[in-house]
């Protein structure tokens, strides 16, 4: 991620202090960027005759309220800055929210993780949405335990392990995987946190066993071939960091299923932020995340910042 100059803060239907909000409200005083502080009303689609028979309100209204909302929001949260342009939009979150980075030029969107009660993951559906379509890097903040909000948490809250998982054997990663660690080698730097770099390996061999296993019952070549490999994801994980330049990066080789061998890693750690692709590279068209990519956002419980390849292109237009 370079360095942002017009930063996109989704409220998502959060009117009150964030993390998220914090986080976006540090990175524009640091890098002097633009900041966008942005809701959105869903289309309801109910009819003029019940609106007014129930006294409900439309979407006009609603969405009048939400601007509100975040007008008080800025003037409550943001000093020393230019003041942040506000946005309400009806329709879509997500469709919104791409739309408007297509259209306005934001480099960055960031906004507070929406975990749904009794469902078991962090992100939601626009956030998932979000992490799969949109162009710009999505730093999506996990939230303070059962979302509660306290006044002091629109403060930025400085990461104390930021974890980078690259893929430097993957073909054609080479400028992904320099992106992936530099960014996640600034904000660690920036946050005075610790820079840790996860690879995992899997076995090209079906039934060599769980990862724990020593394959020697196969015989002593199988053996060897398993540190043959081992040493070649070794050294490139190596050669990733010496040529990035990150000094005190801790390097982690991980073995077995990636996403699983990446999350247990995180969570070893006690990690605070994941920094990562969504694709590895482009292919084929309509191929907008990777199964890897998406079994680690089902399962992750901690902040992430997704970054696209170079060419991403959006499957959601400006029509």
């Amino acid at each position: 991620m370079r360095q942002p100059t017009n930063i996109l803060y989704f409220a998502d239907g959060v009117f009150g202090p964030t993390r998220a909000l914090g986080r976006a409200i540090d990175l524009a005083r640091r890098h002097r960027a633009k900041l966008t502080l942005m809701d959105v009303t869903i289309e309801t689609g109910i009819g003029a005759e019940l609106i007014k028979r129930y006294g409900l309100d439309d979407d006009i209204q609603q969405s009048e309220q939400r601007y509100t909302a975040l007008s008080q929001l800025a003037s409550d949260s943001i000093a020393e800055l230019p003041p942040p342009r506000l946005r309400v939009t009806i329709g879509h979150p997500f469709i919104e929210v791409i739309q408007a980075v297509l259209r306005d030029g934001h480099d960055l969107v960031i906004k507070p993780a929406r975990q749904l009660q009794g469902a078991g993951r962090l992100f939601g559906s626009n956030d998932m949405h979000l992490l799969r379509k949109c162009p710009c890097p999505v730093w999506i903040d996990r939230e303070t335990e059962r979302g509660e909000l306290s006044p002091d948490s629109v403060r930025p809250s400085a990461c104390h392990r930021v974890v980078a998982a690259v893929d430097p054997i993957e073909p054609g990663t080479e400028a992904l995987n320099a992106r992936i660690l530099d960014t996640a080698a600034a904000i660690a730097e920036q946050d005075g946190a610790e820079l840790h770099l996860v690879h995992a390996w899997q076995s090209p061999f079906p039934y060599a066993g769980p990862a724990d296993t020593d394959p020697t019952p196969a015989g002593p070549s199988l053996a060897e071939a398993f540190g043959h490999i081992e040493r070649v994801h070794r050294d490139a994980m190596d050669a990733l960091i010496a040529t990035a330049g990150a000094v005190g990066c801790n390097g982690h080789l991980v073995r077995g299923a990636p996403a699983a061998a990446i999350i247990a890693c995180a969570n070893a750690l006690d990690a605070d932020l994941l920094v990562m692709s969504t694709l590895s590279r482009l292919r084929e068209p309509g191929l907008f995340i990777g199964t890897t990519a998406e079994d680690i956002l089902q399962t992750a419980m901690l902040s992430v910042l997704a970054l696209k390849p170079e060419g991403f292109i959006s499957p959601v237009g400006l029509g």
